[in-house]
């Protein structure tokens, strides 16, 4: 007996099923009576529990359910903080007190009769190992128990992460190298190309498996301006191709089998002219929020965890420049234009409970900056997002 997949849907019946089913503690689940104290001590034992999680293979920790002795769910305990500041004291203290931070935890509170009980979901990390700050220990989840990791067991952790993490990198460095090639799914026009890859935390754990077909008939896959129905299946996973005409398109996305997600933008010069990334109410910027508002959505769909690591490039982006106006900008000869053909970005983390807006803005200052800006000249004084027109 487990939680739901989907952590936001879990009720109060489904914790009730797990105390009448007695479902016992394991290397996945850790029941708690009460909520963690913040004295030393408490602080100390949350961090070692959720870093213990993500050095293993994951799980759920649940907080308001006692157990028996021996590791089975015996009652609902229900909390009587406030669930909101409970929520948001847990995942201050796991941002500043394990490191590197784990992608991908989950903090919620599910309502119950008398109050409510707080799970906190951690997923097997690929960003580790991690270590908890009060003493720099290592920890693993085995069994109901959690212990300390000896040091060549710590190499072991270093060494999965890496290889996990070149995973990520080698999806990009491939994809790329089928686009230079000439070898996208569907016919492009001439242009230098704005490429979008965004891998879910949980994707690249190898943990999703995500079937095309629906796409074919009542879902929707977005490209940069739009989202489009009725895609294509090919052996990749579900294609949907914007406008598509006998001489190319200007734009496509494909969500493959595996999660991983890329979108494709046509930007079109000629000999004589640079082509425009555009900027403004209407440009790339916010063509990239409205994707990832859509995205995060299918993600939901399909119950992935929302958390993604974006990795933007430019393919001919010394034949670009940022659509700003010159003089408006007063800018040097060298800004607004691109200092080479290939601009890989790096790879951002776009946090789940983030906007938008707010998670992609480190994004958006890395194309700024490439072009010889400070950063993107889209958010206010405030770090708000208020595009120009």
């Amino acid at each position: 007996m487990t939680l739901p997949r989907d952590l936001t849907t879990t009720t109060e019946s489904d914790l009730v099923n797990l105390v009448t089913a007695k479902t016992s503690e394991d290397t996945h689940l850790d029941f708690k009576r009460d909520l963690p104290k913040f004295d030393g001590q408490g602080r100390h034992e949350l961090l070692a529990d959720v870093s213990s999680f993500a050095n293993g293979t994951g799980g759920d920790l649940i907080y308001g359910i006692d157990e028996d002795g021996e590791g089975n769910a015996r009652a609902v305990i229900p909390q009587t903080a406030n669930p909101d500041e409970e929520v948001l004291r847990i995942q201050d203290a796991l941002m500043n007190g394990i490191e590197t931070r784990v992608p991908g935890i989950q903090v919620t509170t599910v309502p119950v009769v008398g109050g409510f009980v707080l799970v906190i979901r951690v997923p097997q990390s690929w960003a580790g190992p991690h270590r908890v700050k009060t003493n720099h220990h290592f920890f693993i989840r085995e069994n109901r128990r959690k212990r300390q990791l000896e040091i060549p067991e710590v190499r072991g952790l270093f060494l999965r992460s890496e290889q996990q993490a070149q995973r990520v990198r080698d999806f990009r460095t491939d994809r790329l190298g089928k686009l230079l090639a000439g070898q996208a799914p569907h016919r492009l026009v001439s242009g230098a190309l704005l490429i979008g890859h965004f891998v879910p935390t949980q994707a690249a754990l190898g943990l999703v498996n995500v079937d095309p077909i629906p796409y074919m008939r009542d879902r929707s896959l977005p490209v940069l301006s739009m989202s489009i129905p009725g895609a294509r299946v090919n052996v990749d996973g579900a294609l949907v191709v914007r406008n598509p005409r006998p001489e190319g398109t200007h734009g496509y996305s494909q969500l493959f089998r595996n999660g991983y997600f890329e979108t494709v933008q046509v930007l079109a010069f000629s000999d004589q002219a640079r082509a425009h990334l555009g900027i403004g109410k209407w440009g790339y910027e916010q063509q990239f929020i409205n994707l990832v508002n859509a995205l995060r959505n299918e993600y939901k769909h399909l119950e992935i965890g929302l958390e993604m690591t974006c990795m933007l490039s430019i393919l001919n982006a010394n034949k670009v420049e940022l659509g700003l106006g010159r003089s408006r900008y007063m800018l040097d000869e060298h800004q607004g234009y691109f200092d080479r053909e290939m601009l890989l970005l790096p790879d951002v983390l776009l946090p789940a409970e983030t906007e938008s807006a707010d998670a992609l803005r480190p994004v958006f200052d890395l194309v700024w900056q490439s072009a010889g800006m400070e950063g993107s000249a889209s958010y206010n004084a405030t770090g708000m997002w208020a595009p120009q027109e």
